[in-house]
C-alpha cells in the first residue's frame, strides 16, 4: 500500500475530512484555479507542511486547494471543501478536449473515482465496489485497471482499494502522487463558499 501509506505519513487522509484530489491535463495552475472558480487574488506559494502549521491542521473557513504541476498534468489537492470532485468541476477542468480525474473518500465512505473528457463526465466508480459505475462510458477506466485489486469482492480492504485507485490515476497521468510533489512548494488558492452554489 505504498501510495496510501504515503498519504497517511503526511496526514493527508484526515479523520474528519477524508481526502479529495483531482488531476487535469494540459492546464497551467492558474487556469486550473480559474476553472475551479478560485479567487485568483488569494494565490500564494506554500507547502503542505506550512499550511498545516499555519492553519491548524487544515482549519479553513472556505474552500481551499493547493495546485501544482505533475508532469504533463496539474494536480489539485483539496484542503477544505468538496470542489475538485464535483461533476461540474471535472467537466470544467476537462473542457476543450482535455481530461480530468478526481478521487475522494470520507470517514463516512463515499469512495469515488470520477473521470471526465472534453467537458463531460464519462464514468463515476465506487472503487470499493468497482462494478458500481454510472455514466455514458462505464468502461473508460478499464485500460488502466489491469492487475489492480479494487473492492471488497476481490478481497481488498478500503486502504488497499485506495492504493489501487491512486495507482490507476498514476497510470493515466504518468505521474503518480509522490513524496516530491507532497513536499514541494505549490500555489494555494481560496475557493469562495458560494462559488459552486447549486452545482452538483
Amino acid at each position: 500500500m505504498e501510495l496510501y501509506d504515503l498519504l497517511d505519513e503526511y496526514d493527508l487522509d484526515s479523520e474528519d475530512f477524508g481526502f479529495r484530489a483531482a488531476w487535469c491535463e494540459g492546464l497551467t495552475c492558474e487556469e486550473a484555479a480559474r476553472r475551479l472558480r478560485a479567487d485568483l487574488d488569494s494565490a500564494y506559494a506554500s507547502t503542505i507542511d506550512e499550511l498545516m502549521h499555519e492553519e491548524g491542521d487544515h482549519d479553513f473557513d472556505e474552500g481551499a486547494v493547493l495546485i501544482g504541476p505533475a508532469g504533463a498534468w496539474t494536480m489539485i489537492l483539496q484542503l477544505n471543501g468538496l470542489d475538485c470532485t464535483r461533476y461540474s468541476t471535472l467537466e470544467a477542468l476537462s473542457a476543450g478536449a482535455g481530461r480530468a480525474v478526481g478521487i475522494g473518500w470520507s470517514v463516512n465512505g463515499d469512495e469515488r473515482l470520477i473521470y471526465a473528457e472534453d467537458g463531460r463526465v464519462l464514468v463515476s466508480m465506487d472503487f470499493t465496489f468497482p462494478e458500481d459505475r454510472s455514466g455514458p462510458d462505464r468502461q473508460a477506466l478499464d485500460p488502466y485497471m489491469e492487475g489492480l485489486v479494487l473492492g471488497y469482492e476481490e478481497g481488498a480492504d478500503v486502504e488497499e482499494s485506495i492504493d489501487a485507485a491512486l495507482t490507476l490515476i498514476g497510470r493515466m497521468t504518468g505521474h503518480p502522487i509522490d513524496r516530491d510533489w507532497i513536499e514541494a512548494r505549490h500555489t494555494f488558492y481560496v475557493i469562495p463558499r458560494d462559488a459552486w452554489a447549486f452545482q452538483s
